[in-house]
């Protein structure tokens, strides 16, 4: 991750959610949603759903605690570091006529700022307490896999949080694109399994996804075609 002189954020991901994600968040989140559903398809996709909304929130609360001021120098080393030149990034503003500098009127949002550090306050990481608000994510998931999240990614080099927060929500969204999506489900188990199923029912081939899953890992082999 690194910023250019606008204070915009620029990342590199992999191609893999699971290669920019600590493995511990990745196997608490493989034992919390990529289980048997039992028939409830609708709850399992509920938890996939709640873990892409936590880390959306996180995502938020990381931009806005960004400080404003931008050492260009240092930012231009992490670029290089992720293959990039910071030079090219800001020549690509200068080369584009419609790009014009956001300019921000403080008086006029100033209303606007009290109200969003409110919203910033009460972000999940904030009160780490089980929350009962059926509205926040945190409802629809154990306080463990919680308690995991905030540690292995809130608590990750300032430098890397960004991407592991992405990857985990990707990851998530991938599965609850196999549990909302029965063709999918299907495609993914012959092609990134191997394992040739005949037409059965959506709620039986999202449980033989999570059974294969249970032996071997929330990845699948590099030779796959698959990677999620």
């Amino acid at each position: 991750m690194f910023r250019d002189s606008r204070g915009v954020v620029h990342t590199v991901s992999a191609g893999d959610p699971l290669d920019d994600l600590p493995a511990d968040a990745a196997r608490a989140l493989q034992e919390a949603l990529l289980v048997p559903t039992g028939g409830d398809l609708g709850g399992a996709l509920e938890r996939c759903e709640a873990v892409r909304e936590l880390v959306e929130r996180w995502q938020d609360a990381f931009f806005a605690a960004l400080p404003d001021d931008v050492d260009l120098e240092e930012e231009g080393r992490w670029a290089a570091e992720a293959g990039l030149s910071l030079a090219e990034v800001e020549a690509d503003y200068e080369d584009d006529p419609y790009d014009e500098p956001f300019e921000d009127d403080e008086d006029d949002n100033d209303e606007e700022g009290d109200a969003l550090d409110a919203q910033l306050a009460a972000l999940p990481f904030v009160d780490p307490s089980r929350p009962t608000d059926p509205d926040d994510p945190r409802a629809a998931l154990g306080e463990e896999l919680v308690s995991v999240l905030e540690r292995e990614l809130l608590l990750l080099p300032f430098r890397v949080r960004l991407e592991a927060l992405v990857a985990a929500g990707e990851l998530a969204g991938s599965w609850a694109d196999l549990l909302a999506d029965h063709e999918k489900v299907l495609g993914h188990l012959v092609l990134a399994h191997g394992a040739p199923q005949d037409a059965l029912a959506h709620d039986a081939l999202a449980d033989a996804h999570a059974a294969l899953h249970a032996g071997t890992g929330p990845g699948h082999d590099r030779s796959s075609a698959s990677s999620t």
